[in-house]
């Protein structure tokens, strides 16, 4: 109560020795006033000047790799710091074991304290090696910064806004670990000797021809002429794998989703990328699902480009379990987009019947169209002719130690 109300504590006793002719409760109360003052401006002025820096050089790793997290407080003020106290907010799935870990409130999220003390002018650090145990998207802090005075009396609090992400790739594997064969894991590849047009590269213009799509049609070349005009387009001997998955492991969203299916999906669709860059493939992703801080599903162009790759596994990395429009919606917008001769392969666990739809009329029309089935059913009387493979369990990782 007197640490409360130290300043009214002041006054009463310099006026109560006043009163009763007191030099013991003036000189008391004088000493609370003026140690109170001090006490309170050096705790107001603790924390300016006062910075926290975080240094990740990697920020991306696969499930069972360990990131360095380096730390660093200064204190670029003559006032020094008896006592810093710096609260950092840490993803569970990050935390290595020996860090001392308290609840946040946040679900997944906990804290971890480090507490130092600072000279004038001094600088402190230290590190914390990040333990990666399952995939994800991984935000670090915002950190609090709590210090006072040197008599403890009173404090002050700051929270710094920055933060770091770290994102977890999945797991990739060999594909004979999942029960697809080393050689011609998705069946023959069709057109593989053949040269296919490049619809990104325009070579010329050519009179329209009956057959021609209606997508190969330049319009502003046919104003100028006034008869239908084609591109013509380069060749490439570039192939394109397109790579589904779907994210739904119920029939009914409402229902929930399955943990250890979805992980699974996720794990074959981020080795069937891995295996695909390998072999030169040109790799997009589509996804029914979202990463977090966007409401849009994924959708990843092919592409060869050299952060290709990784763009792909970490939008697997982060991707959330519900569902926000049904595959087969995506397929049927995106099927006007793939190039001819373009691999599709479909990551899936369920087979709705609109879905089947979408996948048979895309075959039927000569796209290559390959099912990767997670559970032991090949759909015959919804899927026809369209190949299905059916992919083995994936076992699960052991944790590291």
């Amino acid at each position: 109560m007197l640490l409360r109300h130290w300043l009214a504590a002041s006054v009463a006793l310099v006026v109560a020795g006043l009163i009763w002719s007191s030099g013991a409760l003036v000189g008391l109360g004088v000493f609370i006033g003026i140690a109170g003052t001090l006490a309170r401006i050096w705790a107001d002025k603790s924390l300016d000047n006062v910075r926290l820096e975080r240094r990740l050089p990697e920020s991306r790793a696969f499930p069972g790799g360990r990131l360095r997290l380096h730390y660093s407080v200064s204190n670029r003020k003559l006032l020094p710091l008896a006592s810093l106290e710096v609260r950092e907010q840490l993803p569970e799935a990050l935390a290595p074991p020996e860090l001392q870990l308290r609840p946040s409130g946040v679900p997944g999220v906990h804290e971890y304290t480090r507490t130092t003390h600072l000279g004038w002018f001094e600088r402190a650090g230290w590190t914390v090696d990040l333990l990666c145990t399952r995939r994800g998207r991984y935000r670090i802090g915002p950190a609090r910064l709590r210090s006072g005075d040197a008599f403890g009396l009173f404090s002050k609090q700051r929270t710094e806004t920055d933060a770091e992400t770290v994102v977890v790739y999945p797991e990739t594997r060999p594909l004979p670990d999942l029960g697809l064969p080393a050689a011609r894991p998705l069946g023959e590849r069709t057109g593989r000797e053949r040269l296919l047009e490049d619809p990104l590269r325009i070579a010329g213009i050519r009179d329209y021809q009956p057959g021609d799509a209606i997508r190969r049609i330049d319009w502003k070349a046919t104003a100028r002429r006034g008869e239908l005009q084609s591109r013509v387009y380069e060749p490439s001997s570039t192939h394109h794998l397109f790579l589904a998955l779907n994210v739904d492991t119920l029939e009914h969203t409402w229902l929930g989703f399955l943990p250890d299916v979805l992980e699974a999906n996720i794990v074959v669709a981020a080795s069937i990328a891995r295996w695909a860059t390998e072999q030169r493939y040109a790799v997009g992703l589509l996804a029914n699902g979202n990463v977090a801080e966007s409401d849009q599903p994924i959708t990843i162009a092919p592409g060869r480009g050299p952060d290709q790759l990784s763009t792909i596994l970490e939008s697997l990395a982060g991707i959330n379990p519900m569902t926000l429009v049904p595959l087969a919606a995506m397929l049927e917008r995106q099927s006007h987009s793939l190039p001819f001769g373009a691999t599709l392969v479909v990551v899936t666990v369920l087979m709705p019947q609109a879905l089947a739809a979408v996948l048979r009329r895309l075959h039927g029309s000569g796209q290559q169209v390959v099912v990767l089935s997670m559970s032991s059913e090949t759909w015959p009387k919804l899927l026809g002719d369209v190949p299905v493979r059916i992919v083995s369990a994936v076992p699960r990782r052991e944790e590291p130690e």
